[in-house]
């Protein structure tokens, strides 16, 4: 089952930066498109805002969903780090449960609000708004697949991208 854990962390970590990446070079690309027209041509381009926002979305919750990949959450490890090792790792444990908790919650709204925006269309480009949501979805639903992996392997004693900060008895 650890090969097929791995598969997903490798593939899903490979798309969500392609994803991002592509979303910001897009963002990046109508900015610049928007300067320009404005600077050469005085004119706006309405459809660039909206754009730019949806891309943002992508850019954002995938982003975040390779923070979650990599452990690379903004921790305070000082008290922890005192104590003993049965009491990190029940503190490790626990956090793991609350963020998959948080996520899982989140991620069952967004479906929700898909649903409810489904009736509704954007402004300039009469996309459907529930396109703004579909990141969040999809990004949070991928972080709680990727904790609930780690928090597996933690149960097993498997070291977990960032738990060696949580081994540490001086971590900062």
């Amino acid at each position: 089952m650890d090969r097929a854990f791995e598969v997903y962390l490798r593939l899903s970590g490979w798309l969500v930066r392609v994803v991002a990446m592509a979303m910001i070079i897009a963002m990046t690309g109508v900015s610049a498109l928007e300067i320009g027209a404005r600077a050469f041509f005085g004119i706006s381009l309405a459809w660039a805002q909206e754009v730019s926002i949806l891309a943002a979305m992508w850019v954002y919750f995938f982003a975040y969903a390779m923070v979650a990949k990599q452990h690379d959450y903004i921790r305070v490890e000082f008290l922890v780090g005192l104590l003993p090792p049965a009491g990190r790792r029940a503190v490790a444990l626990a956090g793991r449960v609350v963020v998959i908790g948080f996520y899982a919650t989140v991620c069952w709204y967004s479906v929700k609000t898909v649903g409810f925006l489904s009736l509704f269309h954007t402004d300039v480009l009469e996309l459907p708004e529930y396109l703004l949501v579909i990141p969040l979805m999809l990004g949070t639903f991928d972080i709680v697949v990727t904790e609930l992996i780690f928090f597996q392997w933690q149960l097993r004693g498997r070291t977990v991208p960032g738990s060696e900060l949580s081994s540490s008895p001086h971590a900062a």
